[in-house]
């Protein structure tokens, strides 16, 4: 009988450290993915960031290309983040004009990269922009993964 016991004890403690390694692979696999991820996004966002220089549409010297990966309450493994561009003297009414050009900025910067889109999405793709204390954010998904892309269509729901 204390046989058996130690027997069941040992086999539960592999299972619970075999989960914990799995667990562990897979959540370092999606930070490498997080990451190369941030760094495509964060090239074609910079595009975007000196057009915006050039055209005078953002005041300030800060350049927003450094992505901040967008909460995680749309669940694990969406590829969405934020850039804040710094002070714009834009109005609400002028944001979605904005949106559409900056779209068309980054599907640019993907063909002539040649980084396809996988989904009925293009690769990259802007999910929202707004103004906060008069400064310019834009958050932009990078679909290249399954979840990213149920986020965009759950995005489309909502709109």
């Amino acid at each position: 009988m204390i046989i058996l016991d130690i027997l069941i004890v040992l086999i539960v403690i592999g299972l619970i450290g075999s989960y914990a390694i799995r667990r562990r692979k897979r959540k370092q696999a999606l930070l490498v993915v997080q990451e190369a991820s941030r760094k495509d996004v964060a090239l074609a966002m910079k595009k975007v960031s000196y057009a915006l220089d050039e055209q005078k549409i953002t005041l300030s010297d800060k350049v927003g290309t450094e992505p901040e990966l967008v909460s995680d309450i749309w669940g694990r493994g969406v590829l969405a983040f934020e850039f804040s561009f710094g002070k714009t003297d834009l109005k609400k009414s002028e944001l979605e004009p904005l949106r559409h050009w900056i779209n068309e900025v980054v599907e640019k910067y993907a063909k002539d990269n040649q980084i396809p889109s996988k989904y009925e999405y293009p690769v990259f793709c802007v999910t929202d922009i707004w103004l906060y204390h008069e400064e310019l954010h834009v958050d932009v998904a990078n679909v290249i993964n399954e979840p990213t892309r149920e986020y965009i269509e759950d995005l489309h729901k909502v709109e």
